[in-house]
């Protein structure tokens, strides 16, 4: 790696420890570690490694880029339970896509196949089509079946796919 890639790294993830922490201070003021945000997580109870509220602290603690460098902060589903059992309203999930957001931004590994999600959510809108389901019966059913409007893209899937590009590249959107 040249000087120049190093010293962009060192920048980000100085820029992102930064803004994270920044961000937590005040829920670190607040959250009372209680225990609520792994007890509701479906991941943590099959992957011991996963825990929110562990990924709270080592935020609060600015080891931002031990988060950074790790496989945890892409084992969350986004599922928002977290969020929605917090008794103080504070959701990891928020941290969880902001350190995605920075641990790519910053070159460091991310799962196989994450490339190819996203050139599917920019060429298509949609991270997938909807697909027909299995009732208790065994009967397959559509969205039109089960009374649901058809699934859309968006209304101008040229300026969506070229918006998502500029985000991902980091650009300053006008």
């Amino acid at each position: 790696m040249n000087n120049d890639v190093e010293q962009k790294e060192v920048d980000v993830v100085t820029s992102a420890r930064k803004f994270v922490t920044l961000m937590l201070e005040k829920a670190v003021e607040v959250c009372e570690q209680c225990g609520k945000c792994p007890a509701s997580c479906p991941i943590s109870r099959h992957i011991g490694s996963f825990n929110p509220r562990q990924m709270i602290a080592k935020a609060s603690l600015g080891r931002i880029e031990e988060l950074l460098k790790s496989e945890v902060i892409w084992t969350c589903t986004s599922c928002l339970k977290c969020g929605e059992r917090c008794p103080l309203n504070l959701s990891p999930y928020d941290v969880i896509l902001i350190l995605r957001n920075v641990a790519i931004r910053a070159g460091y590994d991310h799962p196989i196949g994450y490339d190819e999600f996203i050139n599917t959510v920019i060429e298509k809108g949609v991270p997938q089509q909807p697909q027909s389901v299995r009732t208790r019966t065994g009967e397959r059913r559509d969205r039109a079946s089960l009374g649901l409007s058809p699934a859309t893209s968006p209304r101008d899937i040229e300026k969506f796919s070229e918006t998502l590009r500029n985000i991902i590249k980091g650009r300053e959107l006008v």
